[in-house]
């Protein structure tokens, strides 16, 4: 092994990114859901920005970043309070969700994600029964608008209904989203001091984030849902698929809001599946598998899956986020040493099975 993260001994310098994305679908499809329980106190901490926020204080951030470094290092999920994001922007951008979701399909239907017709592919209408984001044999029992932002990817370029059909929509989605990318770009001296860097550190390698925001509806069990995913009368219920699919992601931290439980997520510390608690105004946070690359597997990316209670519509808004799509990640200098050598090539966003998995 190296103790040069710019080493081109072989075969730590190869990433195959086909490789990684079928030995992480191999992983999840053995993975035992079947028994999930109510996380306890403790379970997923809480981190609090707002003192860092209002001070800018050295102390401040080394307080988040402890807490930060704790949650990212034994659990991978935390809480997200005190970042400033208003209760009414949240409760705005869920309604905005619901109106686009409650339009025709038809209308849904001429913002269809990867229409030969759109040149930049994985933006707008996901229906349900899609098998991917992430793939899988069996379809997602949800629908989705996804939207991204990338070096010469504007808003512009992403894909919106017609302002007649959907009126304010795509105003309410840019509010949200310039809000949300925002914070995500303030916690990132978070994530630096939590491991052990210079609060600026990762300034350059997010000059041009690369992001994805979804929108996502899971529907409420019926007989059309079952038909989009080609299930039969009776079918077992492992047979009936997920909102979305175990799976880890491939960011390097991801914020969700969801408005009713419906996520839940592997507790090595428990070795069970617990389920994520609602906590209002709190913004879900997880690290993803470029983080975990990015640090040497110091930071965990935890495995999760999501569902609706199948008796309502559940609505959740991930943001994805990530560093410029071209830029190397080179194993961080906290993070390695003679005597825990680098274990991942130098990989880019656009290297990774991201791009294999069509994000």
């Amino acid at each position: 092994m190296p103790t040069d993260p710019d080493s081109t001994v072989e075969p730590w310098n190869t990433f195959d990114s086909q490789a990684k994305e079928a030995a992480l679908r191999s992983e999840a499809d053995g993975w035992d859901t079947s028994a999930p329980v109510d996380a306890d106190p403790g379970d997923i901490p809480t981190v609090d920005v707002g003192p860092w926020f209002a001070s800018g204080s050295a102390a401040d951030l080394e307080a988040a970043a402890t807490v930060l470094r704790d949650a990212c290092e034994r659990v991978g999920f935390h809480q997200l309070v005190g970042h400033g994001i208003a209760t009414t922007a949240i409760d705005d951008a869920f309604d905005t969700a619901r109106r686009f979701h409650a339009l025709a399909l038809d209308t849904k239907q001429t913002v269809l994600m990867d229409r030969p017709d759109h040149p930049l592919k994985g933006v707008g209408y996901l229906p349900v029964g899609e098998r991917k984001l992430p793939r899988r044999a069996v379809g997602n029992r949800n629908e989705a608008f996804l939207l991204k932002g990338d070096r010469g990817v504007g808003l512009d370029q992403n894909q919106w209904p017609a302002e007649a059909a959907a009126p304010g929509f795509r105003a309410d989605v840019e509010r949200y989203a310039g809000a949300v990318t925002a914070l995500a770009r303030r916690l990132l001296p978070v994530y630096a001091v939590a491991l052990d860097l210079d609060p600026d550190f990762f300034d350059e390698g997010f000059r041009h984030p690369f992001w994805r925001l979804r929108m996502t509806h899971y529907p409420p069990d019926d007989p059309s849902v079952d038909a989009a995913l080609d299930i039969e009368d009776g079918a077992d219920e492992d047979q009936r698929g997920y909102g979305i699919a175990p799976h880890v992601d491939t960011t390097f931290f991801t914020l969700l809001l969801q408005d009713s439980p419906g996520l839940t997520i592997y507790s090595a510390e428990r070795d069970r599946w617990i389920n994520v608690p609602v906590v209002p105004g709190a913004f879900v946070v997880n690290s993803g598998e470029l983080l975990r690359q990015w640090s040497n597997d110091r930071f965990l990316s935890t495995r999760h899956f999501a569902d609706g209670d199948g008796s309502r519509s559940r609505y959740s808004i991930p943001l994805f986020y990530n560093a410029t799509a071209d830029y190397p990640m080179t194993c961080l200098p906290s993070c390695w040493d003679e005597d825990n050598p680098p274990r991942y090539p130098p990989v880019s966003y656009r290297e990774s099975q991201a791009a294999v998995q069509g994000e």
